[in-house]
């Protein structure tokens, strides 16, 4: 269930900050993620205003965040339209947007702490990472609810089963508690604090409102051979020597280096450590798969 995320997040920066500008009323890293997270999450527009106001020295005069309210509540709820019309339930567009904007406003992403350090790649620069914490559905029990409708032989009730539960769970479901990080950048002498990549902060609560992607990968993986003892990552080498077999049989023991890379990785490092490690490898792999492997 591909969402367009990404592509949603980049327009919603115009420029890049200058590192010289007048002088501005300063925020904390951690006043400022709060008021991104607002923003860009809970289209609160007093916050777009305080944090673009607080950062227009740095982008000259103009606005440095411009969200469009409710974009991503809509490229949530397009795909679970289309989940839904599967079941064979009437799609509202407009309620499903609702729902998502609902689970999105209640998500409260906030600093927890905050750190600044030396940019390791910027000589005489700093940095700051945030750590955070949002509020999102608790989705345990929908999801082998979900399990159960992916089988073949479900039922047209089997699958409403999911739609209801889940539709529940995100209107009024307990919440509980995802963290993350997310890194600022400072301008003109740390006075402020920006951001240019917004996937930490919004992908950590959209991943866990429709985690469904990862949910079948998971399943999916659970049947792959066993070479490092890590569900995602052994999912990642079946499905990457699949492809290399098909469109470059040549190339197969690049495969086979990469499997001995991560068995040998999988030894010293904790299976989340690996876990997120396939989760960054995954993209760049495939980037090389083409229409052939599916």
């Amino acid at each position: 269930m591909n969402t367009p995320f990404r592509t949603l997040l980049a327009s919603a920066l115009l420029c890049t900050p200058l590192l010289a500008g007048a002088a501005s009323a300063q925020l904390s890293p951690e006043q400022a993620f709060d008021l991104y997270a607002r923003a860009l999450l809970e289209d609160d527009a007093a916050a777009t205003r305080t944090l673009n106001d607080a950062l227009k020295p740095a982008f000259e005069g103009q606005d440095a965040l411009t969200p469009s309210p409710g974009a991503l509540a809509k490229a949530l709820a397009e795909p679970w339209q289309t989940v839904l019309a599967s079941t064979g339930a009437k799609a509202d567009a407009a309620a499903a947007e609702a729902l998502y904007a609902k689970a999105l406003r209640d998500s409260k992403c906030r600093a927890t702490e905050g750190v600044i350090e030396d940019n390791e790649y910027l000589e005489d620069q700093k940095l700051a990472r945030i750590s955070f914490t949002c509020q999102v559905p608790d989705l345990a029990k929908v999801r082998p609810l979900f399990a159960a409708s992916l089988s073949a032989d479900a039922t047209p009730a089997v699958r409403t089963q999911f739609t209801q539960a889940y539709t529940q769970a995100l209107q009024s479901g307990v919440r509980v508690p995802v963290s993350g990080t997310f890194t600022l950048y400072p301008a003109k002498d740390n006075g402020y604090w920006y951001s240019g990549n917004f996937d930490d902060l919004v992908g950590t609560v959209t991943g866990a409102l429709a985690p469904f992607e990862e949910w079948m990968q998971d399943a999916q993986a659970a049947t792959a051979p066993k070479v490092t003892g890590v569900p995602g990552c052994d999912l990642l080498l079946q499905q990457h020597r699949a492809c290399v077999a098909k469109i470059a049989p040549e190339q197969i023991s690049g495969v086979d280096a990469m499997a001995e890379e991560l068995k040998a990785k999988a030894q010293v490092q904790s299976a989340e450590e690996m876990t997120q490690e396939c989760k960054a490898l995954r993209p760049i792999a495939e980037m090389m798969w083409t229409d052939a492997c599916a």
